[in-house]
């Protein structure tokens, strides 16, 4: 048996088992352009789908430090208004932990708001105009010839 599977070949043009084939069939076989096609479309179809969970990993990972800061922000104000109201902390000393605190967590919830409107839309596959460099290069080799 394993002698007989040694000069088993395929026929021309067919998929084997595991998914390859043999390039000895005759031009324009359609059902080897099919099967080609089909490839094409599953590894375009894994790009998208892999730029889709990109996007929203990049996008949860903001929201969650968008959410810290905020929360860095909120405990700032409130620790400053209960120390305000309990007179446990002075008029000075709360100005200079607002002047110091205040400016830094806005700054930087600026930026990361920054972010969501501008990094974030370089990752996302359904914007129109979103180009790889192999859509490019695929562009111009069309335009080629």
């Amino acid at each position: 048996m394993s002698a007989m599977r040694r000069f088993w070949r395929p026929a021309a043009g067919e998929v084997t088992e595991d998914g390859t084939w043999v390039d000895r069939s005759p031009p324009g076989n359609r059902e080897l352009i099919a099967r080609g096609k089909e490839l094409e479309l599953r590894a375009q179809q894994a790009e998208i789908e892999a730029k889709t969970a990109a996007r929203r990993h990049y996008l949860r990972m903001q929201t969650w430090v968008l959410i810290g800061v905020g929360a860095l922000i909120l405990l700032t104000i409130v620790a400053l208004v209960l120390g305000l109201w309990l007179e446990a902390i002075s008029s000075a000393f709360a100005t200079e932990l607002a002047r110091t605190t205040l400016p830094i967590l806005l700054g930087a919830s600026a930026t990361i708001v920054g972010a969501f409107f501008g990094v974030g839309a370089n990752i996302n596959p359904n914007r129109d105009g979103f180009e790889t460099r192999r859509d490019r290069r695929r562009r111009e080799s069309e335009r080629d010839q």
